[in-house]
């Protein structure tokens, strides 16, 4: 190579070298914080969103309610509203749109659009945004977008309420803020939840409600205030419906569905604090009880096969369900069928008790609230029936139930015994007790 060739050649690599150095600069200047998101890009579809919103607008269709009314999003405006709202889930991202105001724009999308999909987008948007601690919170603060939320969970697209109940979900993670006891007492929400939980068929939309449900419910502080109507049946409804829309296979159901039957206890268990609540659950006992029976029958299948993390989850769940079985037990006869499920469950249990652990509070837990039954249906039914009602029990679980009471009140279940005896026809219930008896002697 000649020299001026050499040196031809050697600019030119300089020259490239500044001009992608140049580009390298210009790129870092556009960049959303440390990430490679450009802020014009999304600084040019928010305004091209602004300019073509009234395109989708229900002045421009004369549409005075969306109902039947839906509009088709264009492909373009689509494709790059899906790619922002991936991109939304980025912290710095996050920041930059609620900087460039995106709550008043969602508002307005919210208010105006008859593009379900438009719509499901820019809650989608607003739902990754709330995972952002200081947005949520702000979203907390505006009324009117709590008022327009709110207002899509009667929406007739599924898609866009699936949106709203997550979005929802992550502001009631913000109990601390005073707007969020405003949400929590909100009529229309519970209503909301209600009907869906009742009613929907969408397996996706009920997972989701139910998850809300169980936060809605974990965070009340005056049970007593909020509005309750209906949702006992809509929590067994959903129970129902998703047994029914899985696997026929028993109890071969998906992480997010067992996390679901977990979560409907959780809810009903937090109601019971309610007098009201409790006498409903009396008055629908067998609807009570047949929820229970199919709970007691999936921990003792799902406690078989769980990691120690996974037990102690199903453990908590088993104590709220024992809890509720104890409101059920009243003076009409009990299903032999779920008392056998509970000692099944307990006897599962029983190798935990004895621990510092949250999993061994629990199983200690189950075990004290399972006497505290025996006690209670001792206190109800004849004792001849209670005793053909324990005879009946499978060995394994009537060993259990003896083992709790004997535990809890072991002077009642002594005279239990003692008029066992005296009838001479009891012997499962005899022998079974003894060994008991003699363990914890030892």
């Amino acid at each position: 190579m000649s020299v001026s060739r050499q040196n031809s050649a050697e600019s030119s690599v300089e020259e490239n070298g500044d001009v992608i150095a140049e580009d390298d600069e210009r790129l870092k200047g556009d960049a959303i914080g440390d990430t490679l998101y450009s802020e014009s890009w999304v600084l040019k579809t928010l305004m091209k969103l602004t300019e073509e919103l009234h395109l989708y607008s229900k002045k421009h269709y004369n549409f005075e309610t969306q109902e039947n009314n839906a509009v088709e999003l264009d492909e373009s405006l689509e494709t790059d509203l899906c790619l922002l709202w991936d991109m939304s889930a980025d912290k710095e991202v996050a920041h930059c749109l609620f900087q460039h105001d995106i709550l008043s724009l969602t508002k307005c999308v919210i208010e105006e659009s008859v593009a379900p999909r438009l719509t499901e987008i820019g809650i989608g948007i607003l739902a990754n945004l709330s995972c952002q601690k200081m947005i949520g919170h702000e979203m907390l603060l505006d009324s009117e977008l709590l008022t327009s939320v709110v207002n899509l969970m009667s929406s007739e697209d599924s898609q866009t309420i699936i949106q709203t109940v997550r979005l929802l979900d992550n502001l009631i993670h913000y109990p601390d803020n005073e707007s969020c006891s405003r949400l929590l007492s909100d009529e229309a929400l519970w209503m909301s939840v209600t009907f869906i939980l009742e009613n929907s068929l969408n397996e996706e939309l009920l997972i989701g409600s139910v998850k809300l449900l169980e936060n809605l419910t974990s965070h009340m502080k005056h049970v007593e205030e909020f509005p309750y109507k209906n949702i006992l049946s809509g929590i067994i409804e959903a129970q129902k419906q998703l047994q029914s829309g899985n696997s026929d296979v028993a109890f071969d159901y998906s992480q997010e569905v067992r996390d679901s039957f977990v979560a409907l206890v959780s809810a009903l268990y937090h109601f019971i604090r309610h007098q009201p609540m409790q006498i409903e659950i009396m008055n629908a006992r067998d609807n009570v009880v047949a929820f229970l029976t199919f709970h007691f029958s999936f921990l003792l299948k799902n406690v078989c096969d769980s990691t120690e993390e996974e037990l102690a989850i199903l453990t908590a769940s088993a104590v709220q369900a024992v809890t509720i079985f104890f409101i059920t037990i009243s003076s009409a006869p009990l299903d032999c069928k779920v008392l056998e499920l509970v000692g099944h469950v307990g006897s599962k249990l029983e190798p935990y008790v004895d621990g510092e652990n949250e999993l061994s509070k629990c199983a200690s837990d189950y075990s004290d609230i399972v006497g505290d039954c025996f006690r209670k249906q001792l206190d109800l039914f004849a004792i001849d029936y209670f005793l053909g009602l324990l005879e009946s029990l499978n060995t394994k679980a009537l060993t259990f139930i003896l083992q709790a009471a004997h535990q809890t009140v072991p002077d009642r279940l002594q005279q239990f015994v003692d008029a066992a005896r005296s009838r001479g026809s009891f012997n499962k219930v005899i022998e079974t007790y003894e060994p008991c008896a003699r363990n914890a002697v030892r």
